[in-house]
């Protein structure tokens, strides 16, 4: 994207402040590995942060789009449509032949055990806490589940269709980006982790930036106000460093831009309303 300014100097100095700050909290010990994946323990999410002059147009189902490099990391919850048993078989295999990402994958269910398990908030909240990532494959309903308390401690799952073999479905998931749509002003979106490289970062950010404003139901680079990379570290510290901002002239006359469309047509008239209508034109007549 041409539009960026200095994306790898900004990336190249919020992965230098994590991995300063995150040192520390890494235990030195050589036998701390064998208790735990300490490496996952280490890593922070970047996100891309994206502030909108007219927001994209509000709708429940977020927009998903695919960068060059995966985008999540740690453990992975996979949901599906019933049964699951063919699944587990399906994941167990890959797991052993080594895929990564099936190696990753603590949990296999489909959306009638989902529904089954999650009938409290308590509930909903421990399994929201329970995996790093969610995944949501050939699902042909959003389960009412994974909405309201589930959002308060989670990111938004990753709803994907059947693509491909079941590995390359997988990957698909892992380099998925979600962005939501709420008619909000600003948007917050996970597009990398600190265990990538300086230049896999960069690339994933440009690819979502030209994807984001050439989208049809995205925002196009004249409504976006400002975007930022950021990352919290794992003291609770949050940096965010700009990499676009829309140059803005004072002196120029200031134009309120149309309303978006809303996608909803218009109500149709009901049985009473066209009755009426038919009675008045008689009168008239």
């Amino acid at each position: 994207m041409d539009q960026l300014v200095k994306t790898k100097e900004a990336v190249k100095n919020l992965t230098e402040f994590l991995r300063k700050t995150n040192e520390a909290r890494v235990p030195q010990n050589e036998l701390a590995h064998l208790f735990g994946d300490n490496q996952d323990r280490s890593r922070c999410s970047i996100d891309v942060e994206f502030a909108f002059t007219r927001s994209p147009i509000a709708h429940r189902v977020p927009l998903y789009f695919t960068v060059p490099h995966e985008v999540t990391w740690g453990s992975i919850c996979f949901i599906t449509r019933p049964p699951s048993a063919s699944f587990k078989t399906k994941v167990l295999a890959l797991s052993e032949d080594g895929n990564e990402v099936a190696q990753r994958i603590k949990r296999v269910m489909d959306t009638k055990e989902l529904a089954n398990q999650l009938g409290e908030p308590v509930a909903v909240r421990a399994f929201s806490k329970s995996f790093n990532n969610f995944v949501l494959f050939n699902v042909p309903k959003y389960p009412k589940q994974l909405t309201g308390e589930f959002l308060g401690h989670q990111n938004l799952p990753v709803w994907i269709p059947k693509k491909g073999t079941f590995a390359e479905s997988l990957s698909y998931a892992t380099r998925t980006v979600v962005v939501s749509r709420r008619g909000h002003n600003m948007v917050v979106c996970r597009v990398g982790h600190s265990g990538l490289s300086n230049e896999a970062i960069v690339e994933n950010i440009e690819a979502l930036v030209e994807k984001l404003t050439r989208h049809h139901s995205g925002a196009p680079i004249g409504d976006v106000l400002h975007i930022r990379v950021a990352a919290t570290n794992l003291d609770g510290v949050r940096a965010k460093l700009p990499i676009y901002g829309q140059k803005i002239d004072l002196n120029r006359e200031v134009t309120v831009p149309a309303p978006r469309k809303s996608l909803r047509g218009k109500r149709p008239l009901k049985r009473d309303e066209k009755k009426g209508g038919e009675k008045k034109r008689k009168v008239e007549a």
